[in-house]
């Protein structure tokens, strides 16, 4: 079969979560022998007369370029089946924040380039299948498509991991960015500030400026590379992370990528009842819970002995089993 993974980003420019997607599904893509287009060679998918079974194309988070315009259009007149991936709806849930001249600009090329993809696909998968609903249920003018579902997922899952060590003072991880406007980062400086004699507190982060967040903290930031991260958790003794973001509109219709890494890690983490992890994670996962109440939270970390924290660590290793991008592949074959 004749497939192509056409990438409108440019992953030079890009970083955080839609370069991990977009750059695990290259990965796959060219694995098996597939075409790729992206930044540098997309001019020639115009002059390539090769009929395509698949196109799959990774969008942006706002628009596209006129290169792609020109491009997707000739890839759509010998393509099957072309299949786009629409990466979030924030402007379409709050519109309300693009009122600068150049957010206004932003939200109108961001309709324009959802209305041209929704055109040219002859499929659209989403992170959620709740947030297509949604997607359509906002652009009643735009040409409704076949959606389904395509998560982001996991990769380089290991094979065995080094438990804690229960005997000593366990470590508490936060991962990524901590300046989103949601990202409930001052509920880890919180939790850090209670509970700083009990636990070890790190961050992995590329945010600037975060020592003088975390100054007065016990706290210890680095920064490490994706395939440096599970030895750091080893050597540092760290037990669990914290995924602190609170219940919103948006974040229960999609998710976030350092989920992902967690599951590849076997890491066990803290985390709001968000509805897509509800459903990855099943409604009996021993850590969801409310991040306004710090209390309940530390009485629930103190509580895991190592007999359940090994339940919960097998747990994550057979969700992350049936979540890889190699499967997430497979789906878009079958889509």
């Amino acid at each position: 079969m004749n497939k192509v993974l056409y990438i409108i980003p440019n992953l030079k420019k890009v970083s955080g979560g839609p370069n991990t997607r977009t750059s695990c599904f290259k990965e796959v893509f060219i694995e098996n022998n597939d075409i790729v287009y992206e930044n540098g060679n997309k001019a020639s998918s115009i002059f390539n007369i090769k009929k395509h079974e698949i196109v799959y194309i990774e969008s942006a988070t706002n628009r596209i370029s006129l290169l792609d315009f020109f491009c997707l259009f000739f890839l759509r007149l010998r393509t099957k089946k072309m299949i786009v991936f629409i990466r979030d709806i924030y402007i379409e849930l709050f519109p309300e924040e693009f009122t600068t001249v150049r957010s206004r600009i932003t939200l109108i090329f961001n309709r324009i380039s959802n209305f041209y993809l929704s055109l040219i696909a002859t499929n659209l998968v989403f992170p959620t299948l709740k947030m297509g609903e949604t997607f359509f249920a906002k652009n009643k003018l735009y040409k409704k498509r076949p959606y389904t579902d395509l998560p982001p997922g996991t990769y380089n899952v290991l094979d065995k991991k080094q438990q804690p060590n229960f005997n000593k003072k366990r470590g508490i991880l936060y991962l990524g960015n901590t300046t989103y406007t949601n990202s409930g980062f001052s509920t880890f400086l919180n939790f850090e500030k209670l509970y700083n004699e009990h636990f070890n507190f790190f961050i992995l982060s590329e945010d600037k400026n975060l020592n003088k967040t975390i100054k007065n903290t016990s706290i210890e930031l680095n920064r490490v590379q994706r395939n440096a991260i599970p030895s750091f958790i080893t050597k540092k003794n760290i037990a669990y992370a914290f995924h602190t973001r609170p219940r919103n509109i948006y974040d229960d219709l999609t998710f976030p990528i350092k989920v992902f890494d967690f599951l590849s890690f076997q890491l066990p983490f803290i985390t709001e009842k968000h509805k897509p992890l509800e459903i990855l994670l099943s409604n009996q996962y021993q850590l969801f819970v409310s991040m306004n109440n710090l209390e309940e939270i530390y009485e629930k970390l103190s509580n895991i002995d190592q007999f359940e924290y090994t339940k919960i660590e097998n747990d994550l290793k057979s969700i992350a089993l049936t979540n890889t991008y190699d499967k997430r592949y497979k789906k878009l074959l079958n889509i």
